[in-house]
């Protein structure tokens, strides 16, 4: 039996590699069908196919021949077990799948239309999954085979060998100053207003009052606000913000350079340190993040840093508690972490808690007399701390507090596909408690696949616990009614996080903004005459950037979201479980994600992930035991 199957593995590479390069080259709108394929079956599914492979015969065959000496290399390479690898791999083809026809007009209509669509549709999927599990598996190789290039020696290799955190922090400092000038005073966008309205309780004629909420985390708004009221106490907001951008400047620095140190205490290879290095000093997603005020900015290095020192805590055990730098630096991460961003908490008490069921894990093994106290006092007093500061800010600046419509987004988004799709079956009594909540009249008109903004922001403030319960009980039933309009509802906002073929993020980043200038007016900031315009060249040149081979990928959201899942295909098959302690908070980072109002065109919200990757894939290589010096 086995000798047949390995017979009938390279016939069956063969085919898989041309349904892939098909895959890679085919546009899925319906074209034009001749008479007499639309007459015939066989005839409108040849013809179809046909019509819709992009390119010329040449360009598949030769995708063709490449993926088929992938397979090869594959094979040549070593003979693994992969259970759980191809099962994410087709579950990803059939989210890719299902963008294809929601990059077409946000249903699935396309892809079932006739049967030249159906047939396409059988070859994507087979075709995608298949590629996905080959990449992988070439993926996880190269990881296992530790390659790397050759690192000659001198005396600038020596000095950074000596001072590995204080090289990388000067030349990402340096890179800093050309973006900082470019962009004065500072960026702030449409959050960052209301912030700084909130904070200085600007009026507008059109808003009134801008009411200090929690809506955005208290501790960021004082942080940003306080910055530029320095500089209003020294006569100029501008030069306060400006001060509030040199300040994110040098934890940008800091914390990167921390991260590189890190990642080569742990042997990771030189490439990849090398790669993240350029992605730090050229991307746009890290060169545009100290020049705006923008909270999941700090917040993603808040992330970052405690992920590093859960990297030392596996690394260092219980020497790790006798290290009053590595515990003053988790304490900042736990609480930066929490203040920077409201969601935080959803990233932070689980994995306290999850840290401290291994402590006790770890005790009970070793039989030890007695319990250390010091590793959960300087995991809880932290999380202790964070909330004592945000309580005294909220007393202090009578602060109310923010709606719950956040959390609720995709819940609201998944009622409005609901209602969209199928609101000849939602009954009056159903009808009456959305209409508690949601604005259900305009439900449908203002659905937005991708953002969840227009349904959210008609939530009804004044809904009673009642009203939210009652809104529960019919989601849930129409969720088990129809399960597949929440699907595609989720889907539908979030297949950018997996999808890496479209490309359509913009970072925008200036001073003003069109709808708050009376914010502006008040608080006394604004444009330089010459800056805007060089400004605006900046922001062309990063956005250019993005679209570019190489550095395109490199700025896509669904590249690092796929790595972070093949990773943890191999920690599972390798049983690396010790990889996903500083994993978790980039899976619970994306499960906020997936949570939020939405992705697309807001690659910010996937920062977290973006940035803490590279020091995860570094902690799989040392799990793996191939360290670099």
């Amino acid at each position: 039996m086995k000798k047949i199957t390995d017979r009938l593995a390279l016939p069956a590479a063969g085919i898989f590699a041309l349904l892939a390069a098909m895959a890679l080259c085919m546009s899925f709108p319906e074209p034009e069908l001749s008479q007499a394929a639309r007459d015939s079956g066989i005839l409108n599914m040849m013809e179809n196919l046909r019509l819709s492979l992009d390119g010329t015969a040449v360009q598949s065959s030769i995708f063709t021949v490449v993926l088929f000496m992938l397979y090869r290399w594959n094979k040549k390479a070593g003979d693994r077990r992969y259970i759980l690898l191809p099962i994410v791999c087709f579950a990803l083809a059939l989210v890719w799948l299902m963008a294809e026809g929601f990059v077409q007009d946000n249903t699935l209509q396309s892809l079932t239309s006739g049967t030249g669509q159906l047939l396409k549709c059988c070859i994507y999927l087979l075709g995608s999954a298949w590629l996905l599990t080959q990449l992988s598996i070439a993926f996880d190789i190269f990881i296992s085979r530790g390659t790397d290039f050759k690192w000659t020696g001198g005396r600038i290799t020596a000095f950074y060998r000596r001072h590995d955190f204080l090289c990388p922090f000067l030349l990402i400092l340096l890179s800093c100053v050309l973006p900082l000038a470019l962009g004065y005073p500072g960026g702030l966008n449409a959050d960052s207003w209301n912030q700084l309205g909130m904070f200085f309780q600007v009026v507008r004629p059109d808003w009134g009052l801008y009411v200090f909420t929690s809506h955005h985390p208290p501790a960021h708004t004082v942080y940003i606000s306080c910055f530029v009221a320095l500089g209003r106490m020294l006569g100029s907001a501008n030069l306060g913000l400006f001060a509030l951008m040199i300040f994110q400047a040098l934890l940008h620095s800091a914390v990167f350079a921390y991260a590189l140190h890190t990642m080569r205490q742990l042997g990771a290879p030189r490439y990849l340190r090398l790669l993240f290095l350029l992605v730090i000093l050229f991307s746009p997603y890290f060169v545009t993040s100290y020049t705006e005020a923008n909270k999941d900015n700090v917040y993603s290095w808040a992330v970052l840093l405690f992920v590093i020192e859960l990297v030392y805590i596996l690394r260092l055990g219980g020497d790790y508690w006798r290290s009053k730098g590595h515990i003053a630096l988790l304490a900042l991460g736990i609480m930066a972490t929490i203040l920077f961003r409201n969601n935080g908490v959803y990233v932070i008490y689980p994995m306290v808690l999850l840290l401290l069921i291994v402590l006790y894990v770890k005790h009970r093994k070793g039989k030890k007399s007695g319990f250390s106290l010091k590793p959960v006092l300087c995991l809880l007093l932290p999380v202790l701390a964070a909330n004592l500061i945000l309580s005294a800010l909220m007393s202090y600046y009578h602060i109310e507090k923010g709606s719950i419509r956040e959390a609720l987004s995709l819940p609201f988004q998944q009622t409005a596909r609901y209602v969209l799709e199928r609101g000849d079956e939602v009954t009056e009594e159903e009808a009456e408690s959305i209409s508690a909540i949601l604005d259900y009249e305009n439900m449908a008109a203002d659905y937005y696949p991708m953002e969840s903004d227009a349904i959210k922001n008609n939530y009804n403030p004044e809904a009673t616990t009642e009203d939210l319960m009652n809104y529960f009980k019919v989601w849930l039933r129409q969720g088990l009614k129809h399960p597949f309009v929440y699907i595609k509802a989720t889907v539908n906002q979030n297949y950018p996080l997996v999808y890496p073929f479209k490309e359509g993020n913009r970072l925008e980043n200036g001073t003003l903004n069109q709808y708050h200038m009376v914010a502006a007016e008040t608080i006394g900031i604004t444009d330089v005459e010459v800056m805007p315009r060089l400004n605006n060249i900046r922001n062309e040149f990063n956005n250019d950037l993005m679209y570019l081979p190489l550095m395109g990928p490199l700025c896509n959201i669904a590249t690092y979201v796929l790595v972070l899942l093949f990773l943890c295909c191999y920690a599972i098959s390798g049983r690396h479980w010790s990889f996903f302690i500083p994993a978790l908070p980039l899976l619970l980072s994306l499960a906020i994600v997936v949570a939020a109002p939405g992705i697309s065109g807001t690659p910010r919200y996937a920062y977290p992930i973006i940035y803490s990757l590279p020091v995860v894939m570094s902690w799989y290589y040392s799990l793996t035991g191939k360290q670099k010096e």
